[in-house]
């Protein structure tokens, strides 16, 4: 077979959206694209680049102007020339729609491209008088939800635009906190991490509604045909779910999860009324708070450094479960505060910022709201668990600490609490937050209040030597990393 002739010079492609909606009494920004590829052969490179943009078929429907000192206007008609070759290959233009321009109107816009050494290109896009605007229900949070419940996950839609929906639309939930979504519904793909059920693991529905037949009127108002029901996971201690609407783009491919329903198709039936109200736009937010309870406790050992006076501190916040313990939007579920003996100060710690690192974060302790990046020097941190901690496992702090003159064996005191996330615990044994330890000499333990500023305690007492030995074992270091959905 003789091959194909190499090109004699580039082809040119161009990259716009192919359907447009401008609201009747505003405007809209759009940018249109080129690009210039010769398949490997090496061609002259493509010079004098010009872009019609011709708008004359929107008469009645909106008007286009551009804000580039590379356009030139004629009417409806927009022109704009790259000079040179480093000029940017895209233009942003502005739609203003036409007074008195009806929804529903429609018109077609296109884009002329032609350069030297190059072949010529045409796109079209359809532009739509009017905008439809989707916003999603509040779904109020669930409370005391027994473990291998089941739960329902209703939403209502309403459409506050003024146009009908003319695309398909997406529907999506993304959860973190252990619940696991009933996969029986055909038109919806079903993620999940790599432990499903397992608190870290992420869980995803992406469901899509036709055109036609699943429409939302302006004005209207829609709601599942059936609900979404999801079951509570045995480590679930508050499931977090963000959700949100978007309509699609003609041809778009929504993405979402692996696995696809196999029962009946989800759809949009009409509701009334606005049943527990509607959020402000097109994402939402509810909680699944279930009886469950995760026991944190502080653990802490020390071992001499390679010098006179220093030592390297080891703290775990350990998580006897039952339930696991993540975070919500990045922020810690649980901090650790450590006050360093008097006379002792740290001057390193081993956290980096490698996604695999096996240590957490150390901060300055400012107050007790504020916080500042690690600094050596002082006493007084607070370690924050970076995501979360899986029943059974721990997240391990390494500082490295230093007694200066006056170190008279004070003890200093490890203790973990509830983080940012305000994510309330249930901690069934508040006796194991707490632990005091003492770097030099050995001592009998106690539970005696450690000098420094932390809140007074109640906890355990733990004593290293000056050879390294501990009065209570280190917690077992296990790195968690969250489940990718697949």
């Amino acid at each position: 077979m003789t091959p194909s002739p190499l090109p004699t010079q580039a082809y040119v492609t161009i990259s716009a959206d192919e359907q447009i909606n401008v609201g009747s009494s505003g405007e809209r920004s759009v940018t249109v694209g080129w690009m210039f590829w010769d398949g490997g052969a090496q061609v002259p490179v493509p010079a004098n680049d010009s872009l019609v943009i011709d708008a004359r078929d929107l008469a009645g429907i909106a008007s286009v102007t551009a804000d580039d000192p590379r356009c030139a206007a004629e009417g409806r008609v927009v022109t704009c020339v790259n000079k040179e070759a480093s000029q940017s290959r895209s233009v942003e233009f502005t739609l203003r729609a036409d007074a008195g321009a009806a929804p529903g109107g429609s018109g077609t816009i296109t884009y002329t491209l032609t350069a030297d050494r190059a072949t010529g290109a045409t796109a079209k896009a359809k532009v739509v008088a009017g905008t439809p605007n989707l916003v999603v229900g509040r779904v109020p949070d669930v409370t005391h939800a027994g473990i291998g419940s089941r739960i329902s996950v209703p939403l209502r839609l309403r459409n506050t635009g003024d146009l009908a929906t003319d695309r398909r639309i997406m529907l999506r939930w993304e959860s973190v906190g252990g619940l696991v979504f009933d996969r029986k519904f055909s038109n919806c793909a079903y993620g999940e991490g790599d432990e499903p059920g397992e608190p870290g693991s992420r869980t995803s529905v992406t469901c899509v509604f036709t055109a036609s037949s699943d429409s939302v009127p302006a004005g209207g108002t829609v709601k599942l045909s059936s609900p979404l029901t999801a079951t509570v996971g045995k480590r679930v201690l508050t499931a977090v779910t963000d959700y949100s609407v978007r309509l699609l783009k003609p041809r778009e491919q929504p993405g979402g999860g692996s696995h696809q329903g196999t029962g009946p198709a989800l759809t949009l039936v009409r509701a009334s009324g606005a049943g527990g109200g509607f959020e402000h736009g097109a994402e939402g937010r509810f909680t699944v708070g279930a009886d469950n309870s995760a026991d944190l406790a502080a653990d802490a050992t020390a071992q001499r450094g390679r010098r006179a006076g220093e030592w390297i501190l080891d703290i775990n916040a350990v998580n006897h479960g039952p339930a696991s313990a993540y975070g919500i939007d990045d922020k810690p579920v649980a901090v650790v505060d450590v006050v360093l003996p008097k006379g002792v100060v740290a001057t390193g710690t081993a956290h980096t910022e490698e996604e695999d690192s096996p240590y957490g974060p150390c901060l300055l302790r400012i107050s007790s709201t504020t916080t500042a990046p690690f600094e050596a020097g002082h006493r007084h941190y607070v370690c924050t668990v970076p995501f979360g901690v899986a029943a059974g496992k721990s997240q391990l702090f390494e500082l490295w600490v230093k007694s200066a003159e006056g170190y008279d064996d004070a003890k200093g005191r490890a203790t973990v609490r509830p983080g940012p996330a305000g994510i309330p615990l249930h901690d069934p044994d508040a006796s194991n937050d707490s632990i005091a330890f003492a770097i030099g000499t050995p001592a009998t333990p106690t539970a005696a209040t450690p000098s420094g500023d932390t809140m007074n305690a109640t906890g355990r007492t733990l004593i290293a030597t000056a050879a390294g030995a501990v009065l209570l074992g280190a917690a077992v270091l296990v790195v968690r990393r969250r489940g990718r959905t697949r």
